[in-house]
């Protein structure tokens, strides 16, 4: 490979998994994805540690991690006896996949620890011999805590937009305007 090409090629994939920062990811992730993006080719966990230049168990955990996001999937290629991997290549949907996975990761126990409180302050209210301090208290939170679920809920509905693509007909994806190809 030219030199210059490499250099320049290198300095991409770095600026590439900068980029990724916005997507708040660990930078072993946002490198190998830069890489395998770039280099347009399935890999083995060989491949990714030799570019990288780390262990093979850092690629594995890596690759799992990317796998469960689902931003990375194993192929298979006839004649190959390793595992071999591919990134997601539409950068629209790297986005919708990364994001929906953060989101619902934090909404599910959101919601089951607002759905415990209401419930333990619903029993609290059925006590006996509550001062109307405290019952007004238990109303104004439990009231919060409803607000809360209805906004977990609206959340849970903007996720579904995109993991759906029906933000695409309120956003529409750009169109390459230049096509050097």
């Amino acid at each position: 490979m030219n030199e210059k090409f490499k250099e320049i090629r290198d300095r991409i994939i770095e600026q590439n998994s900068e980029s990724q920062t916005l997507y708040s990811m660990h930078n072993t992730l946002k490198r190998l994805m830069s890489i395998m993006y770039y280099y347009e080719k399935p890999m083995t966990l060989d491949d990714m540690a030799a570019l990288l230049g780390m262990s093979k168990a850092s690629m594995s955990n890596a690759v799992r991690e990317l796998i469960e996001i689902g931003l990375v999937k194993k192929v298979w290629i006839k004649g190959e006896r390793k595992d071999i991997y591919k990134v997601e290549e539409d950068n629209y949907e790297s986005f919708i996949k990364f994001f929906c996975y953060n989101w619902r990761k934090q909404i599910t126990p959101k919601t089951s620890s607002m759905t415990r409180s209401i419930r333990e302050l619903k029993q609290l209210a059925e006590e006996d011999g509550l001062d109307e301090e405290t019952k007004d208290f238990i109303q104004k939170d439990l009231e919060k805590l409803y607000d809360g679920l209805d906004y977990l809920s609206w959340v849970s509905g903007v996720i579904e937009l995109f993991e759906t693509h029906e933000i695409f007909d309120y956003v529409p994806k750009k169109e390459r305007k230049i096509n050097n190809r």
